[in-house]
């Protein structure tokens, strides 16, 4: 890996579609010339050719797993090749006690993987500008690894997204190692922001950068509130979007109104069930999984999207989601919680609305009060303008290029 423009991905699995922020700043940064490499922990998965369609003729040189598999029993012979390799030298001793610490927390795959990558590393000789690790899980280990000399990278950049610095199993094994990250540590919200800080990190070391949507591909668009009010939510069934509160909300409302769940979910037949036994029922109606076409014509026919998220019992917390974006960016009001980073991106009042957590009686009085809103137009021109200014993908990717010295200001 040579060159001068050059940046290498350090992530656990390429590609997730359901990462869709990875593989679009992969994207826009190959778009941009730089040379993008992929450095993945586990075999690519590469069903629907989006390895060859982003990276082409070079996708074989550019992108590379270390795992043959994941978990496969000939891993725990390169885990032990590779434990025997540090005890070769004192630089590579930290890295044992790495080890050890994963294997005291009970993470016997994240020892076992640790030492697999060592072995992988051991007769490359990797030299990088710099190094985008998502999530903060992955910038630890790229930094021991740099550390122990098993990669020359100039600058590590970690961009911190959410459930791993929010969820309890997590924050129990990597809390007190964030705080001697090394590199520039890019979260993507100052909520998260501030939990670095409180966990050590030295705000010089922090520059937060959004995630974003491509602004120009939703159309705006300004439609009067239909009767029954429309409302929709796109979002898993899981826990953490809230959707129980929700139904709730709708199924108490005094006005009455139609409300569209698009997504799939382990939850999904419980939220089913807890409207079906109710006499308003009728008020919801559950999509299931469907095509982004499908989405992107909801989006036009409805008056107000949904989407109130939550801390869930495991302490996963959201970024700041996308889809809350994509609907601002389409003129369609939407309604959250104050949670996360979400006020970062809605003002309530002002270019969305808000109400605390886990608040059906909440959410159903917003509903009411948005029914018979009279500045509903001005409420979407200014979350239009919001997204544009400052979760906009393309502003954010020139920034982007910005802090990784890619691109002069």
């Amino acid at each position: 890996m040579s060159g001068t423009k050059q940046v290498c991905f350090f992530i656990r699995s390429f590609p997730v579609l359901s990462q869709t922020f990875v593989l679009n700043q992969v994207k826009d940064l190959v778009a941009e010339g730089v040379d993008v490499h992929v450095l993945a922990v586990n075999p690519i998965k590469n069903d629907n050719d989006v390895v060859a369609e982003v990276f082409g003729t070079r996708a074989q040189a550019n992108v590379t797993s270390i795992l043959p598999s994941e978990h496969d029993k000939i891993s725990y012979l390169y885990m032990l090749f590779g434990f025997l390799y540090c005890l070769c030298s004192p630089k590579r001793f930290r890295l044992i006690k790495l080890f050890f610490y994963f294997l005291i927390r009970r993470n016997k795959f994240l020892a076992k993987d640790l030492m697999c990558i060592v072995w992988f590393l051991k007769s490359r000789d990797i030299k990088i500008d710099n190094c985008v690790a998502h999530f903060g899980s992955n910038g630890v280990i790229f930094d021991y690894l740099v550390k122990a000399e098993l990669i020359e990278c100039d600058n590590l950049f970690t961009i911190f997204h959410g459930y791993e610095i929010s969820r309890y199993d997590q924050l129990t094994i990597w809390e007190k190692l964030y705080g001697k990250l090394g590199g520039k540590l890019l979260p993507i919200s100052e909520h998260w922001k501030s939990k670095l800080v409180s966990l050590g990190v030295a705000p010089s070391r922090i520059e937060v950068v959004h995630m974003g949507v491509d602004v120009d591909r939703f159309s705006y668009n300004e439609k009067a509130a239909s009767t029954p009010l429309s409302i929709l939510s796109v979002a898993r069934a899981t826990e953490k979007k809230g959707l129980h509160f929700a139904i709730e909300a709708v199924l108490m409302c005094p006005i009455e109104c139609s409300y569209t769940i698009i997504g799939d979910g382990v939850l999904l037949p419980e939220l089913r069930n807890k409207a079906n036994n109710h006499p308003n029922g009728h008020r919801v109606i559950f999509k299931g999984a469907q095509p982004s076409s499908v989405v992107a014509s909801s989006l036009k026919s409805t008056d107000l999207f949904l989407l109130p998220s939550v801390r869930d019992s495991s302490g996963d917390m959201e970024g700041i989601p996308v889809s809350l974006m994509e609907a601002m960016a389409s003129g369609v009001v939407v309604l959250s919680t104050v949670h996360s980073g979400i006020p970062e991106l809605i003002t309530d009042g002002e270019s969305g609305f808000l109400v605390p957590e886990k608040d059906s009686g909440a959410i159903s009085r917003k509903i009411v009060e948005i029914s018979k809103n009279q500045n509903l137009n001005i409420i979407r021109k200014n979350a239009r303008c919001k997204v544009d200014d400052e979760f906009n993908a393309r502003k954010l990717q020139t920034r982007l290029l910005e802090i990784l010295k890619l691109k002069t200001v």
